[in-house]
């Protein structure tokens, strides 16, 4: 070794007492957490209210909401700050003006979410956040985990939903090849994906047990499929039966709950 990297030899050194104690009280407290963090869901009652009540006195961020003149994509978001009591503002864009204003929207896209003047595009994004700001989307990981479950067959029930609408702005196919590719769609829809993803929520609610997918009160999960069966429910999809949700008695006795919360009350006796 050069001179300037020899270092001499010393006789081995041990820590004072000071520094053992603190090597033994960090290694104690990584025990600790190491126990606790699984069962992190067990103290939820002790922490939540302390949760609630730091949301209540935060300052609220300026939200805007920009989606068409419909429930769709953005009614999710809206029904989660309904519910969550987060105020917004709601923005209707008109379809006749939609193509002018699609090239200076973010990736195109509508819904879009203004946070205190940053744009957040994507429905799922703007959940979470106002799960998160509200107190609708569980801290605690394993009910957290619950909620992402439900969202997760939300969005078959959803992507079931976009196949049989898309297929009709197929430019490969004729039109009246559409139109029989989209029954097709339908019926497959109506007999058998429908329905799969109907008795999965059927089973976790009954798995529940409170009348809400998770925990004792609603979350983004429940107003998540509380829009997607308003839509369902209209018959307003072509070889969807809007019965389609009656063979499935405590999703149906869920949505007369969800839909008679005073919020949501409220909002559709106002609502554009």
């Amino acid at each position: 070794l050069s001179e300037a990297h020899a270092r001499p030899l010393t006789p081995l050194s041990i820590p004072p007492t000071s520094l053992m104690l603190r090597y033994a009280a960090a290694a104690a407290s990584g025990a600790v957490l190491g126990y606790c963090m699984p069962r992190v869901d067990a103290i939820a009652p002790l922490t939540e209210p302390i949760e609630d009540a730091l949301r209540r006195v935060a300052p609220k961020p300026k939200l805007v909401l920009t989606y068409l003149n419909l429930e769709g994509q953005a009614e999710k978001v809206r029904l989660a700050c309904v519910a969550g009591k987060v105020p917004f503002t709601d923005v209707r864009v008109n379809f006749a003006d939609w193509p002018a204003l699609k090239p200076s929207t973010k990736f195109g896209q509508l819904p879009l979410m203004e946070i205190d003047g940053e744009t957040i595009a994507q429905s799922g994004a703007m959940l979470n956040y106002v799960g998160k700001l509200s107190g609708l989307y569980p801290s605690h990981p394993m009910a957290a985990a619950r909620v992402d479950e439900v969202l997760g067959l939300s969005d078959d029930l959803q992507n079931t939903l976009r196949a049989t609408i898309m297929i009709t702005r197929c430019e490969k196919l004729s039109k009246s090849d559409r139109a029989k590719v989209q029954k097709a769609l339908r019926l497959e829809a109506a007999e058998s994906k429908i329905p799969a993803v109907l008795s999965g929520l059927e089973s976790l609610l009954a798995e529940n047990g409170t009348g809400w997918f998770v925990g004792s009160k609603p979350t983004i999960a429940d107003v998540t499929v509380l829009a997607q069966l308003r839509w369902l429910k209209k018959g307003v999809l072509d070889g969807i039966p809007p019965t389609c949700v009656d063979p499935y008695p405590k999703l149906s006795a869920f949505f007369e709950r969800a839909s008679a919360l005073p919020e949501v009350v409220e909002w559709y006796s106002t609502a554009k």
